[in-house]
């Protein structure tokens, strides 16, 4: 990115055509002629007169070479100028940041953007700016004025906005049956795994030992439900209880993790009814 402080300035006879309309900024390759980008003044106050700031921003594949004799104009438009005005600047290798990481270089445009609005303080008369014990940062004049006419700033220059806001470079998390397969596994090689494997071998192997415990924790969510109609009139005591054992057996890989996952939604849909039948 390339950012820059301008002066449009007129001691009288201030165009009424905001400046947005009558100027704009190019930044030309080091030949004077190549144009490799172009943007406008953000006519944010005094409809864009006076001093302000503004930024070419390129990705890195499209960035200039680094430390080149770039030159930057400030052009008339055409369609309003007969012979529009022209004022040229060429970059020199100490106008470019001599720091190597992000964060240092996030740092130095931070606070040159704060020592110019300090300069548009004074100049608008406006407060951009707000003191904090975390540093000086923009109030809401400033965030206004740096996000509309520097697209993005809030995202390179996080630490001067009081909500800061930053990218995060998040993986897509993939779902695996891992962790099934270690729940079902915990016992082999162990006492209570033998005893697992011999209850498949009572029915001839025509069924899993996951299978039979996972019918036996069902048979014993039934009773709960069943013993908390009987005892109590309800069974929402039945429900915390079923849950323990679902969720329990699960953990020991004594339930099918896929069964409660299923039968957590039916819980959810239940409760649910629950809820809305007590609003209704």
């Amino acid at each position: 990115m390339i950012a820059f402080k301008y002066t449009i300035a007129y001691s009288s006879g201030q165009p009424t055509t905001p400046a947005n309309k009558l100027f704009h900024f190019r930044l030309m390759d080091t030949d004077g002629v190549t144009q490799l980008g172009a943007i406008e003044p953000y006519a944010y106050n005094n409809a864009g007169y006076a001093t302000g700031y503004s930024a070419f921003y390129f990705t890195a594949a499209d960035a200039p070479e680094w430390e080149t004799a770039l030159v930057l104009k400030m052009v008339g438009n055409p369609q309003y100028w007969e012979t529009p005005p022209e004022v040229n600047y060429t970059l020199t290798a100490s106008d470019y940041s001599q720091l190597d990481t992000k964060s240092e270089n996030q740092t130095l445009m931070g606070n040159w953007i704060i020592e110019v609005c300090r300069t548009l303080e004074i100049n608008w008369g406006i407060k951009l700016l707000t003191e904090t014990d975390q540093g000086t940062i923009f109030n809401e004049y400033g965030s206004a004025y740096g996000t509309g006419t520097i697209p993005g700033l809030q995202t390179m220059c996080p630490k001067i906005f009081s909500t800061q806001s930053q990218g995060l470079d998040l993986t897509r998390r993939t779902w695996t049956m891992n962790k099934l397969d270690e729940w079902i596994h915990q016992w082999d090689g162990t006492m209570v795994g033998d005893v697992l494997l011999g209850l498949e071998d009572v029915f001839n192997n025509s069924i899993s030992w996951q299978a039979l415990t996972s019918l036996f924790c069902v048979v014993l969510v039934i009773g709960c439900f069943i013993w908390g109609l009987a005892k109590h009139g309800d069974n929402q005591g039945a429900m915390i209880a079923g849950s323990y054992i679902l969720a329990g057996g699960t953990d020991m890989g004594l339930f099918n993790g896929v069964l409660l996952a299923i039968i957590v939604v039916g819980y959810a849909a239940y409760l649910g009814h629950i809820l809305m039948g007590r609003n209704a």
